[in-house]
């Protein structure tokens, strides 16, 4: 801030103060008075000290200066304020408090007044001459200390000189401490050096004391700051904490602990005994841990009621003593309640799991028990070897091949070696190639006699969960009997000539019978399309008398035909509810015919997104409140204008939001649209049964229902999905699924703004019917 500036402020503050300071350049009387007005009524601290240095400069003539304060903690002295640096940069000043070669710690440390007429020794400092004027502040704990006179004696100042020495009174240092100094380019004689000294001692304290209240301003708010945020960690927290003093009354209590220990006057009668319950245990729970030993006051656990469930929670309440710190009460211990009602499920679960796995290892062991009496009654030898090709398992007739002592003679004992080569280097073949299964010849010998011993070994791998092998299973037939087989070698190739000739006359049958099957196919092609035209054709014919059905039976339950009889009303009812199921059966397998038939034109018409959601709330809604359901419908804009199919799109997402109430038991079901540029976005989202991954894209097949069974619990066509992809493509758009397994699923259809007709969509028929009702993955 500039000298001019500062004036007319000051001016403006106090007129009668800018004029007599610029008049005179004593300070005292009405004049001091007024300048330590001006500056305690200043609204902080450098512009307090900054008017301060301006009015010393305005009197010294000088045209620069600075204000150089001890910073906190008080280790150095700091550049806080400066004046008449207007374009200029503003020296950087940092003076260790520990540096008595410096003039300006010095001056500040001994409130004394220094020149330095020739400059400062300091090259931060770009004044040509000036002089340090001393402000003290008063005595604090940690302030540096002020130097004796007999210290300031030994202080060596190059090129600067302390003076004041005879001026300033001792009294004035008596309770005040070093504050800072006044930095004033310019030289000052010894009278007006002594009246700045004197308004300098007075100013200090009102600035140590407006420097005090900011730094107090600053650290409240810092410790509003850290209160809130503490506050707001300690709610964040899911498990409750309860702070409480040494009379068992709640002290502090985080909004989880408030939500089971506290209620509200809109709280209803149930949540009230809820929570009066949970107080009730947790005093219970307080007072049992005060008369336990200090080894018993660690973690408990403690049965709470959840007051909007009503369910039973289990936490483990974890208590510590506060000790009387930060203003707390002797006494006072905080409580943490850690939910483990989810964790006492798993552990009686493992514990299950325990059982379980004793049971598997008694089965297994009676199961290995029965492998091992099987593999002792197999004629055959057989032999289970692990990874590394070494045995680990054979069976008595394997033994007598592959196993010798050392108290046995050593022809059988090289035999046996001989043996366990050829059967090992077959084995370390199987395990490094990718087949499952092997199946390889090999001349043994036996050890015993040493007659040969033709088998054929047969190998298959044992995999683990992961795919990796972890035995290898080998079953070794006896091939004595081959000698024999070769000979009826000989007699097999006379009859090689003839069945070769039978070859030729069997290809030439079966290359008639492809070209039989072909033209059959083509007939069954032919037959499918017309059954499909037929159909298509026939969908008046055949919904004409369903729907007479279930008028004439609407008719007769409301009396139009005379009084029912309760047995006859359930019978009508039963009629009604029985065609109206076979109607839309017959409605699905028409509509996937009339598509496949290329019997469903595309009817595209200028309509409002507005209109089509209403229509279609109005019809589902039926069914949502039956089973107590909730809807939600997010639309960008109800006037937005689609030229598009308007059956067909009312068909695809009444198809999705049947689906959708179908499958969901508990929770709602939302539709949100979205939109872009050229596309209209509709997600249909459910909190129902959902689906799993491995069926996620066979639902889209015809007459395909994720549950196959003859038993499942929903029933329908298994068109629905089918139908609803086959109309999304017919408008030109995309429909895909999403689903997690027992959380629910959410169906996406993505249709174009601007429907474009196919070239190939035939006439309007005139039999053309409404959509039939919402079918059923």
């Amino acid at each position: 801030m500039s000298d001019s500036k500062l004036e007319s402020k000051a001016a403006a503050s106090n007129p009668q103060l800018s004029g007599s300071i610029g008049s005179s350049p004593q300070l005292s009387g009405e004049r001091l008075a007024e300048l330590l007005s001006a500056i305690s009524e200043a609204p902080d601290f450098v512009t307090a000290a900054t008017f301060m240095i301006a009015q010393f400069a305005d009197i010294l003539g000088a045209r620069r200066g600075l204000a150089i304060t001890l910073d906190s903690p008080p280790q150095r002295l700091i550049a806080t304020a400066a004046v008449g640096f207007d374009g200029e940069p503003v020296p950087s000043i940092s003076i260790s408090t520990d540096d008595l070669s410096n003039p300006i710690a010095v001056s500040a440390l001994s409130l004394h007044a220094v020149s330095c007429p020739g400059g400062s020794p300091a090259p931060d400092l770009p004044f040509g001459e000036w002089t340090a004027i001393p402000f003290p502040q008063p005595q604090f704990r940690g302030a540096p200390r002020l130097l004796t006179e007999a210290e300031l004696d030994l202080v060596q100042l190059d090129g600067c000189e302390v003076r004041t020495r005879s001026i300033v009174d001792r009294r004035r240092k008596l309770g005040h401490a070093p504050g800072g100094v006044a930095l004033i380019e310019a030289s000052v004689d010894d009278q007006t050096l002594g009246a700045i000294m004197n308004a300098a001692s007075l100013a200090g304290p009102v600035l140590a004391r407006m420097a005090a209240v900011e730094e107090f301003r600053t650290s409240t708010g810092r410790l509003d700051q850290q209160r809130e945020m503490l506050t707001a960690i300690v709610n964040s927290l899911p498990d409750p904490i309860v702070i409480i003093n040494a009379s068992h009354d709640i002290v502090v209590q985080n909004s989880r602990a408030e939500h089971l220990l506290s209620t509200g006057d809109k709280d209803s009668e149930g949540r009230r005994r809820a929570v009066e319950i949970n107080n009730l245990l947790f005093t219970s729970h307080l007072s049992k841990a005060a008369m336990g030993t200090k080894e018993s006051a660690g973690s408990r656990e403690l049965n709470l009621v959840d007051p909007d469930e009503g369910t039973d929670l289990l936490f483990e309440v974890l208590t510590h003593e506060l000790g009387g710190q930060d203003g707390m009460h002797p006494g006072a211990t905080v409580s943490v309640l850690r939910d483990v009602t989810d964790l006492r499920r798993a552990a009686n679960e493992l514990e299950r799991q325990v059982q379980r796995v004793r049971l598997a290892e008694i089965d297994a062991k009676r199961e290995r028990d029965r492998l091992n009496l099987i593999l002792e009654n197999v004629a055959d030898p057989i032999l289970v070897t692990d990874d590394r090709s070494n045995i680990i398992l054979m069976n008595k007739e394997a033994e007598q091949l592959f196993e010798a002592d050392d108290s046995e003679r050593w022809e059988r004992a090289a035999l046996v070696q001989a043996n366990d080569t050829k059967f090992t280097t077959f084995i370390s073949d199987f395990t490094i190639s990718p087949a499952l299964a092997r199946r390889e010849q090999m001349k043994l010998q036996i050890p015993d006699s040493g007659v040969e011993l033709p088998v054929e070994v047969v190998s298959g791998k044992i995999l683990n969960r992961r795919g990796e092998p972890l035995a290898i299973v080998s079953v070794l037939h006896d091939l004595t009997e081959q000698v024999e087989n070769e000979r009826l070698y000989e007699e097999l190739k006379t009859f090689s000539s003839q069945l070769e000739d039978r070859i030729q006359a069997a290809t030439a049958d079966l290359a008639e019978q492809n070209t039989r099957l072909q033209w059959q196919s083509r007939e069954l092609e032919k037959a499918n399309r017309l059954k499909s035209e037929f159909l298509a054709s026939m969908s008046h014919e055949l919904r004409t008398p369903i729907n007479a059905l279930i008028g004439y039976a609407s008719l007769m339950l409301d009396r139009i035909y005379g009084d029912l009889t309760p047995r006859q009303e359930e019978g009508l009812k039963r009629i009604q509810g029985a065609a109206q199921h076979l109607l839309a059966l017959i409605n699905d397998i028409l509509d996937l015919a009339k598509i496949e038939a290329g019997r469903m034109p595309l009817h595209l018409d200028d309509v409002t997104l507005g209109d089509i959601m209403t229509e279609i709330a109005q019809q589902i809604e039926p069914m949502v409140k039956k089973k107590a359901l909730t809807l939600n419908i997010e639309m960008p804009s109800r006037d937005l204008v689609l030229h598009t199919d308007r059956t067909k799109v009312k068909q695809i997402l009444l198809n999705l939001l049947s689906n959708s109430v179908k499958f969901t038991q508990h929770g709602g079901i939302w539709v949100t649209i979205s939109r872009d540029e050229e596309d209209l976005r509709f997600d249909v989202r459910d909190t129902g049964i959902g689906i799993r991954p491995t069926d996620i894209d066979s639902i889209w097949e015809d007459f395909r229902q994720v549950d196959q069974s003859r038993t499942r619990e929903f029933g329908g066509t298994g068109l629905g999905l089918s139908i609803t992809r086959k109309l999304v493509d017919a408008l030109g758009g995309h429909v895909f699924a999403e689903s997690v397994f027992g959380k629910g699923s959410m169906f996406t259809v993505v249709l174009p703004i601007k429907s474009v007709a196919r070239p190939d969509d035939p006439p309007r028929v005139v039999d053309e019917v409404p959509p039939p009702a919402p079918v059923k993955r």
